[in-house]
């Protein structure tokens, strides 16, 4: 008898041990507490602009002192209610008037300056820098981030790791690194040789405008074509071409590779899943997506978003989206020619360059 009571406990307590696991599932089917949608904090959300807004609420502690300083012509420094050192700068126009002057030198205090701040070549800035006037940098230098409440100017060969804001207009030299967000409420210029990952500004210029080209007129589709309600696609299982001058009014795709050729005029999106080539001077009203690697020719005008799973190349003269309709940039691996205009977001998520014609 006291055989079977232990076997009977013993099988008991196994079943016990095994159902264990299961009971928030069996409470959870019963309440049903996770029925609704998780609570995600959309604070970050991809917003590139998220970290220059966090850096301008941290230094709010500042405008006093940066007042007095601009008042004045003096300097403070102090702490921040984290502990983090800083240097307020009231006047700081010359070169020659920044606290580090000589070449190599580290800065490792957050810089705040009131007005406009020219800092000199071959200084390395461990912390933010907070400019409430014109930013101006000298050669080689290495910056953490930058916040510069008008336009802000890198020397040649400068580098950002983190991130850059610029109210007004952001402009680089040539070989710089920008290993981080750059974006802009105005405009964003980059010269040959820079590196980029993510950018994003009403308008992005690549190395100079093509002599007569004017890249902030509107383009004349965005009207003609709005909502002419195209529905129409042409389906190709194989590679496809667009023969040179042909007007296609529809979506294409095409399950191999596709060629459009030079002066083609697409009233759609076009889709490949092989490589797709664009010729010079083809005008396309909608998207361009490519499962494998992507090329653009010269004097090209894409309305919609472009996006390269491999690899994409822009030639100079073409023209991504408009003033009136910015669109998205994106691929693993961008080169783009000088002369090349983005509106709205230029994103290499593995490498981007400007390369040379």
């Amino acid at each position: 008898m006291n055989s079977s009571l232990a076997v009977a406990a013993l099988i008991l307590f196994v079943s016990l041990m095994l159902m264990l696991p299961l009971v928030p599932a069996f409470v959870e089917l019963r309440r049903k507490s996770d029925a609704s949608p998780l609570n995600v904090v959309q604070q970050h959300a991809g917003e590139i602009r998220h970290f220059a807004n966090s850096f301008r609420t941290y230094i709010q502690v500042l405008e006093p002192t940066l007042r007095q300083c601009v008042a004045s012509g003096a300097t403070a420094s102090g702490l921040l209610n984290d502990g983090v050192e800083y240097l307020a700068l009231g006047r700081c126009d010359d070169s020659q008037t920044f606290p580090i002057v000589q070449p190599g030198a580290t800065c490792s205090v957050t810089i705040a300056a009131g007005s406009d701040l020219i800092v000199p070549r071959k200084i390395t800035f461990l912390r933010d820098v907070y400019a409430g006037g014109q930013f101006s940098g000298g050669d080689n230098n290495s910056y953490r981030a930058i916040l510069g409440e008008k336009d802000i100017h890198l020397g040649r060969s400068s580098r950002v790791t983190r991130w850059v804001h610029a109210v007004g207009e952001f402009s680089a030299e040539h070989d710089c690194e920008l290993s981080g967000r750059i974006s802009s409420d105005s405009r964003i210029r980059l010269q040959g040789a820079c590196n980029f990952l993510r950018l994003n500004a009403p308008q992005i210029d690549t190395g100079h405008v093509m002599p007569g080209e004017d890249s902030t007129r509107p383009n004349s589709e965005d009207d003609t074509n709005a909502g002419s309600g195209v529905v129409q696609r042409f389906l190709y299982d194989g590679d496809f071409e667009v023969h040179a001058g042909e007007v296609v009014t529809g979506n294409i795709v095409a399950r191999g590779k596709l060629h459009i050729g030079a002066g083609a005029r697409i009233c759609g999106s076009v889709k490949s899943v092989g490589d797709m080539v664009l010729g010079s001077g083809v005008s396309l009203q909608g998207s361009l997506i490519s499962g494998k690697k992507m090329l653009i020719g010269p004097d090209c005008a894409v309305n919609g978003p472009i996006i390269a799973e491999r690899a994409l190349r822009i030639s100079a003269g073409t023209r991504c989206g408009s003033l009136q309709h910015p669109t998205t940039v994106s691929a693993p691996r961008i080169e783009v020619e000088d002369g090349v205009t983005v509106f709205g977001t230029l994103w290499a998520r593995e490498h981007g360059e400007v390369v040379a014609n």
